[in-house]
């Protein structure tokens, strides 16, 4: 079958981490906040926490975090479930981030590697005088009214900061700019900062001397192997449209997954929209399902012990003899001799074996995951 991303590149979607929203919806846990349905209402399944370096689209994830705080009531949302969160919270991101010697080493290691955790911001660090201004916004057209996002951001750049080993700083050596142009409900969230308003951009400031403080390694800091590092590298955001709406797909909840309508809400587009880009590149979006089928169907062939029968319901088939249909004009042959063959394969080869880096082509399913996509053609 052909495979997608093989033509001329488009603009991809913008993508980030499920591990960003962890602290999110930690936090609305503890409050007694409805996370399940507020969850549904933003199209995301619970279950994809089971995988923290999964993808999702930002501007899905920054909708979330809006709706949440209006439903919930907590104005300041961003800053709260930022104050409570741990850097490693933030899955491979975050401990690459805290195994770092120095506040330097944190930060430089965060903009050097933004782009594998997010493709829907962009960070910069300035220097001026004996401060330096620790920078981030999201790409344009999703900045302008998601402040929470803003916020959260600011605070976990915070927390970094907070790492940082020696004296504490004084208050006002710390300033958290903000685009907000209203105070907050709880000014004392942020004892260790000061927050200023109606700044043109979010930004972080500081003395330039707390870029040598030594970080405080914690019981939560874990050694990450190289094998582990290159193979998040290589299943970070897609960088062309069309696998990177098959991306978006693997994360929205099976119950409306993938009408188009849902997912050009997911990625903050029309419908018309979507199909027209896809067009651009040759493509329509049954083409692109029917792709997400065949690739999902080759990951769990190769890379679990599913049977074809709960493969097939995995991907919407009422029962396996049409799945297997299916899987014959795809490649020839039935999925059980697939199987075979390629297992064969992996035994005479280890470098043949089932590739990590597979969700940057198709969603990333696993058998007895919660998650059931029901395909509809």
């Amino acid at each position: 079958m052909h495979k997608l991303g093989a033509g001329p590149r488009s603009q991809p979607v913008a993508l980030i981490r499920v591990a960003w929203l962890i602290p999110v919806v930690s936090f609305l846990r503890s409050i007694g906040a409805p996370v399940e349905q507020l969850l549904a209402r933003a199209h995301l399944s619970g279950s994809m926490f089971d995988d923290p370096e999964d993808l999702l689209s930002v501007s899905q994830a920054l909708g979330f975090m809006e709706e949440s705080a209006r439903m919930s009531g907590v104005g300041n949302l961003g800053l709260l479930a930022g104050h409570h969160a741990s850097i490693d919270a933030l899955g491979v991101f975050g401990h690459l981030i805290h195994r770092s010697r120095t506040v330097h080493d944190a930060i430089q290691t965060a903009m050097n590697t933004l782009a594998v955790f997010s493709s829907g911001g962009h960070a910069w660090l300035v220097h001026d005088g004996d401060r330096v201004r620790l920078g981030h916004r999201f790409v344009d057209g999703l900045a302008d009214t998601h402040w929470q996002a803003d916020d959260y951001s600011l605070m976990l750049a915070l927390n970094v900061l907070r790492l940082a080993a020696g004296p504490r700083w004084r208050r006002d050596d710390v300033v958290l700019e903000t685009t907000r142009t209203d105070g907050l409900r709880d000014p004392d969230v942020v004892r260790d900062a000061r927050i200023v308003f109606r700044q043109r951009e979010p930004a972080l400031t500081f003395p330039q001397s707390l870029l040598t403080r030594p970080l405080v390694r914690t019981a939560a800091a874990r050694q990450i192997g190289d094998r582990d590092i290159e193979a998040w590298r290589a299943s970070g955001p897609a960088g062309d449209f069309p696998l990177s709406v098959l991306q978006v797909i693997a994360t929205l909840s099976s119950s409306d997954c993938p009408r188009i309508g849902v997912t050009a809400s997911a990625i903050g587009t029309s419908i018309r929209a979507l199909q027209r880009r896809l067009a651009e590149g040759g493509l329509s979006y049954g083409r692109l399902v029917a792709q997400a089928r065949f690739d999902t169907a080759v990951h769990l062939l190769q890379g679990t012990d599913a049977t074809v029968l709960d493969i097939a319901l995995d991907l919407g088939y009422s029962d396996h003899a049409h799945f297997t249909r299916a899987f014959r004009r795809w490649t020839g042959v039935a999925p059980r001799e697939f199987r075979r063959a390629s297992r064969r394969e992996t035994r005479t080869s280890p470098l043949t074996s089932p590739s990590p880096t597979s969700r940057t082509v198709a969603p990333n399913l696993r058998s007895g995951s919660s998650l059931r996509l029901a395909w509809r053609g």
